[in-house]
């Protein structure tokens, strides 16, 4: 992102509004066709640019002596799990990966992709109260999950993820900008099929933090030597904090 640039284009002002996935709204097809649409955003508007070089570069120098344990909050239809198990089995990785939501639909239709990946356990379970003991994952993940939070409720959920990974964080969100937003109006045809997917994507880009907004969040969250790295073209962040990160 240039600059001289934002300057221009920034939203001086996040606007939290509800988004209809998150209200249950559309039918259980209508939730499918949205769950497809963010898949497709993720796969061509930097949440797979992001698994690529901040991932699974980590999980290469893991190396395969050991199963690696990986929990992705907020996993939708599970089409992040599903990456990281594609490229684990091509790279010979052992890895187990909870794809976690409190979101029974979202899991039900993601049940129908993980069938033949024994590595994904889906499981419904809320951030805010996570079944896990302390240190249990080597990585935990979220993708376009932060902005549905407030900034107080963003402290408790982050301190949470910290808590239970013994090594890595890696969570890719949205920066709030009027350039994304007009991108998002003119490609809606091509991303976002979903009327709910169309209603959502709007709300998120103003829903969203910037990055420096995030780095005062991680600060008070205790997490102030995290790293927040920007993905200009996609008008996306990446926050980074674990192991060799200091």
């Amino acid at each position: 992102m240039i600059p001289f640039f934002n300057r221009w284009t920034a939203v001086p002002t996040r606007q939290d509004q509800p988004e209809w996935l998150d209200l249950r709204r559309g039918s259980l097809d209508d939730v499918r066709e949205s769950l497809s649409d963010i898949g497709r955003i993720n796969r061509w508007l930097g949440g797979q640019a992001a698994l690529r070089r901040f991932l699974f570069p980590r999980m290469r120098q893991a190396g395969t002596k050991r199963r690696l344990r990986i929990l992705d909050v907020g996993t939708g239809s599970a089409a992040v799990p599903l990456e990281i198990a594609r490229w684990a089995r091509r790279h010979e990785v052992p890895v187990k990966i909870i794809a976690l939501d409190n979101n029974r639909r979202h899991l039900n239709i993601a049940r129908e992709s993980v069938s033949e990946y024994a590595e994904i356990q889906l499981l419904a379970a809320d951030v805010t109260a996570l079944p896990f003991p302390p240190a249990s994952f080597d990585f935990v993940l979220s993708m376009l999950f932060l902005h549905h939070f407030s900034p107080a409720e963003l402290l408790e959920i982050l301190s949470a993820l910290k808590a239970v990974c013994r090594g890595t964080l890696v969570l890719n969100d949205l920066v709030r900008d009027r350039v994304p937003y007009l991108f998002f109006r003119m490609s809606a045809p091509v991303f976002a099929r979903s009327h709910l997917t169309r209603h959502d994507g709007e709300v998120s880009i103003f829903r969203a933090y910037t990055p420096s907004e995030m780095r005062a969040i991680l600060a008070d969250a205790g997490l102030g030597s995290a790293r927040v790295y920007t993905q200009g073209l996609y008008y996306r962040m990446t926050v980074i904090d674990g192991t060799g990160e200091r």
